[in-house]
């Protein structure tokens, strides 16, 4: 999928058309804030980012037009778990491992799937769920201290930073306007008035892509056995 994304980006360079990745999280306002002062070093050095995406939803296994149509955990959820991952440990990590949940084999339909990533000096982790439940909260660790997203976060209009000192706990309100598709329509028409670049660079959108990619053709991906649970 990575060089599908890559061959997309590239006919719409030549067609001079906008084309941007359209996960609302990423034009919020406070979770552009928070990654901002992530990268600035307001934690120390990162050393690992896990973050929970999930959202229970009753499917029927024997109704084969709704499997067609439905987006599974990984599908639904990938993009937006992986997203604060990629931006700021980097596209390059060294090691891939996805562990799911199938309760469909022929429709690829996981109920549950963790992708644990490993980078020469951090770690992370993206537990999304449609038929498991967890807290959708967003952990930044660092040496310094820690930034926590309570749920939803991908909804992000608060966040804390912590340290081990708590009188140095700082609190971030920001107003979040229709989940952020504002800010994205904003950015869309900056883009296309040659004013402005997307919150999701063309680098992380292929990252994306390629783990994407990789679930769909079961590379690096193991199966829970889900009789064994019985």
């Amino acid at each position: 999928m990575a060089y599908e994304a890559t061959e997309l980006f590239d006919l719409a360079f030549s067609k001079d058309i906008v084309l941007v990745d359209a996960i609302k999280t990423a034009y919020s306002t406070a979770y552009s804030r928070m990654i901002l002062l992530a990268k600035g070093g307001r934690i120390g050095d990162i050393v690992s980012v896990d973050s929970v995406c999930t959202s229970l939803r009753e499917i029927d296994y024997s109704d084969e037009t709704q499997l067609e149509s439905a987006w599974s955990s990984i599908t639904s959820w990938g993009p937006t778990a992986l997203l604060p991952i990629f931006q700021l440990l980097g596209e390059n990590y060294s090691y891939l491992r996805m562990i799911s949940r199938i309760g469909n084999e022929k429709h690829a339909y996981d109920e549950f799937t963790k992708i644990s990533l490993e980078y020469p000096s951090s770690v992370a982790s993206a537990k999304v769920g449609k038929g498991v439940k967890s807290e959708g909260e967003l952990i930044i660790s660092g040496t310094k201290g820690y930034i926590y997203v309570p749920a939803p976060w991908w909804k992000t209009d608060y966040f804390e930073i912590r340290y081990e000192n708590s009188d140095s706990n700082q609190r971030y309100f920001y107003q979040l306007d229709g989940e952020g598709i504002r800010n994205e329509i904003v950015t869309f028409l900056k883009i296309i008035d040659k004013r402005g670049i997307s919150n999701v660079p063309m680098s992380i959108s292929k990252a994306i892509a390629g783990v994407m990619g990789k679930y769909l053709k079961r590379d690096s991906l193991v199966k829970l056995d889900i009789q064994a649970q019985k």
